[in-house]
């Protein structure tokens, strides 16, 4: 007797998909047709072409044909989506040119990452390991009926595997250049008439490839084990999901290449090449992530239905890093961050059948957040002599000083919700809903500092870097910062869906979403202290149109959308470049933001064993208004207004290609298949300020990264006895390019450039 199937399968999408930003090959059917593409972004399970939002999706197959690893890779296949890579630690996604970029405990992401329904919380959670996932989906522009804060940009949703009533097993190796090992495995076990169970676990190494002339290290490596294990059982009338997932990572991460010497003053001369730096110690950040949940779906009768999730989440990162990026020992740091999270969901759903569907629910967000941020110091003659101070020849004194901050920021929200359809005609849909949303922040912070007697004088560390002093306590500055605010906001959604033919809707949306205000937990001057480091919320009303379907006999699919967001009191956090050698970090609402743009998808099987597939984004991101947000860079100034100038990492045009190619080896009962995928990012600029060099009449570059685009390529052996073989290659033409700029603290000119070619041999069996 085989396992009875869960009676919300479908909620939990266990369906094969094809679709999107990207594709999957089945084994060749007589005639290849697309499948249809179901999607939870809903909460309900629903058709892709139903659906009236932006959305792309990358299928399990997909993601291993392209090649993904981890979740910034993604973003390569997604027109108008970025995840900064490098290190994780401050990991930055954007949709439609708006994201952030953060290491701050009090400020929350724009664009809210999902496993299984559950939010992975803040930026050191995002960049994962790919795992035994059935798809990802992307769900463009403001999701805050459904998902709440911090999706004013969008939502990530990453779906795993469920598990199932066969017995499986699935191993794969990987080998590659840059003494890169990956290995993984998946089981899968019925345990019983009712029951499954389901693990997965991938360890991958890599080294890296920006070398360290000063310690010989490789910096941007890869190191990382991770595991998940599911079991699911039911009865007639419910069934049980418990899941738990672990991931550490330890490697030698990458903070950017110096361009320029330790200032920002002139260029750099100790590490000329490209891909090498000379820090004088080496990067190094480890992050654990692990979390258990629960959902549990009951049918209460009647057509109508019950969902819980629970679920506990722990993230703990920390990072050692040389600030002054060069081989003197000026300035390092040591940032360790945590987070504990403790969230309860709770949905109901009405009959699937009927003119009038809906789902509602309550959700309840539990968080605590803990922040250290220590600032070594080492020898400051090279600082002192830049900033003419008469303290220069007593720079070695200051050697093991510290400045730093300790914070902590505990977050309580709830929210109730709706989302629906009803049916007015038989062709005309109308989607509604509405999301409230409570939220109490309180922070407990500290700005602490050594101060160091020279003999004639003590001198705060803080002082030397325009960081708040405070008090004296116990033979150090403390600038003590106690508040609690509380952000409350409605959200409502509403569209019109109109299926011109059975293949083909079109359909008019208008959204709102906001992200919570915080707090500035980070190295701040005293005016901020004494100003209070709150900052609002922000708000974003989003209207968005399109067309979706099918044609040719459905070997064709296509979605073309059309968007504009509008932001008010848009919060942005800032290195604000100094005269004196060092910057201020802030975080403000600084400005109103626009963001408009189309994005354009398509799938087509021109003969059976062949398809074809593109995705075209384009965006137009800007500050309509942005009084005081210029940094001393800039021509016009420290606080000129910057209203017209573009967001910052926002590539108007952005695309993806792909080519995949099927042959029938007919004695080997298996196909032969190769796929190609081009890339495509267009320019864009860094900073907000919108200039290509370090200050005004440098020659140095930064604040402007030029277009690339990247070929990847694949191709193999697929048996349809449960083996493979592939070779595989990433940038396979070595195109040198680079993904950011940016400057550190004290002003330091920084390249971040993009992976170098990287290819190798896979090898998976699966176990029939």
């Amino acid at each position: 007797m085989t396992m009875q199937k869960p009676i919300f399968t479908s909620r939990l999408s266990l369906a094969a998909l094809l679709v999107a930003s990207a594709s999957t090959v089945a084994q060749e059917p007589a005639n290849t047709v697309l499948e249809e593409v179901l999607v939870t972004a809903q909460k309900r399970t629903e058709s892709l072409t139903d659906v009236p939002i932006s959305i792309a999706v990358m299928s399990s197959e997909a993601l291993s044909k392209t090649g993904v690893r981890q979740m910034h890779e993604v973003a390569e296949f997604i027109p108008n989506m970025s995840i900064s890579g490098g290190n994780d630690s401050s990991t930055a996604v954007r949709i439609r040119g708006v994201g952030a970029t953060t290491r701050n405990i009090g400020f929350d992401t724009r664009v809210g990452v999902y496993v299984d329904g559950i939010y992975m919380g803040q930026s050191p959670g995002q960049n994962v390991d790919i795992l035994d996932l059935d798809r990802v989906e992307v769900a463009r522009g403001p999701q805050g009926t459904l998902f709440g804060k911090n999706t004013v940009a969008g939502a990530i949703n990453l779906i795993t595997t469920k598990p199932g009533d066969e017995l499986e097993l699935e191993v794969t190796g990987e080998m590659g250049n840059l003494n890169s090992r990956r290995f993984s495995a998946i089981s899968n076990i019925p345990l019983g008439d009712n029951a499954a169970a389901r693990f997965s676990v991938v360890d991958h190494k890599r080294d890296g490839f920006i070398k360290n002339i000063t310690t010989g290290t490789d910096f941007n490596e890869r190191d990382s084990t991770a595991f998940r294990g599911q079991i699911a059982f039911g009865g007639e009338r419910f069934d049980v999901n418990i899941a738990g997932d672990y991931m550490e990572s330890d490697r030698v991460s990458f903070f950017g290449a110096a361009v320029s010497d330790w200032s920002g003053s002139v260029p750099n001369t100790e590490s000329p090449g490209r891909l090498e730096l000379a820090n004088n110690i080496d990067n190094n950040e480890e992050r654990e992530i692990w979390g258990v949940s629960a959902t549990a779906n009951v049918d209460l009768g009647s057509d109508y239905s019950l969902t819980s999730i629970t679920a506990y989440r722990d993230t703990f990162t920390t990072r050692q890093q040389d600030t002054d990026h060069s081989s003197l020992n000026i300035l390092q740091v040591d940032y360790p961050d945590g987070y504990e999270q403790l969230t309860q969901e709770f949905q109901i759903f009405s009959p699937d059948e009927g003119r009038f569907r809906y789902v509602a629910g309550v959700y309840l967000y539990d968080e605590d957040a803990e922040s250290e941020r220590r600032a070594i110091v080492g020898d400051l003659t090279p600082l002192l002599q830049a900033q003419g101070s008469p303290l220069a020849p007593f720079g070695p004194q200051f050697n093991g000083a510290f400045a730093g901050t300790f914070g902590t920021v505990d977050t309580r929200s709830w929210a109730l919700y709706i989302n629906g359809t009803y049916d007015l005609t038989e062709r005309l849909t109308l989607g509604f809903g509405g999301r409230y949303s409570d939220e109490e922040r309180e922070v407990d912070f500290s700005l602490v500092g050594d101060i160091v007697d020279l003999g004639f004088v003590q001198v705060p560390a803080s002082a030397l870097f325009g960081v708040a002093q405070g008090q004296v306590v116990n033979g150090q500055t403390v600038a003590p910062f106690k508040d609690k605010k509380t952000y409350s906001d409605f959200s409502p959604s509403l569209s019109l869906t109109y299926a011109l033919t059975d293949n083909v809707n079109v359909y008019a949306k208008y959204s709102e979403a906001f992200k919570s205000g915080g707090f500035n937990v980070d190295f701040v001057s005293q005016s901020l202290i004494d100003d209070g480091i709150d900052f609002d919320k922000e708000t974003v009303e989003a209207w968005e149109v399109g067309i979706k379907g099918s044609a040719l006999e459905n070997r064709f699919r296509y979605n073309l959308i059309a968007f504009q967001m509008d932001f008010e009191d848009y919060q942005l956090n800032q290195f604000i470049q100094l005269s004196n050698n060092t910057s201020t970090i802030t975080i403000q609402n600084a400005a109103e933001v626009s963001s408009r743009g189309v994005e354009a998808e398509l799938t087509w099987y021109p003969t059976n064993n062949l398809m074809l597939q593109g995705a075209i984004g384009y965006n137009d991101a800007e500050f309509d208004s942005f009084p005081g947000g210029a940094s001393a860079r800039n021509p016009d100034g420290l606080g000129a207004d910057l209203g017209g100038n573009a967001l910052p990492e926002a590539p108007e045009l952005t695309s993806a290609f792909a080519i995949q190619y099927n042959h029938q080896l007919n004695r080997w009962n298996a196909d032969l298949v190769s796929r190609l995928d081009w890339t495509y990012s267009d320019s864009f600029y860094t900073t907000e300020d919108n200039i290509s060099v370090a200050n005004p009449g440098s020659s140095i570059p930064f604040g402007e990264v030029d277009s690339y685009s990247l070929l990847n390529g694949r191709i193999g052996v697929e048996s349809m006895d449960g083996w493979s073989i592939y070779l595989w290659g990433r940038n396979i033409l070595d195109k040198k390019y680079s993904t950011t700029t940016s400057s550190d603290f004290l002003g330091t000119v920084l390249d971040f450039p993009g992976d170098i070619r990287t290819y190798g041999v896979e090898v998976s069996y699966k176990f029939l």
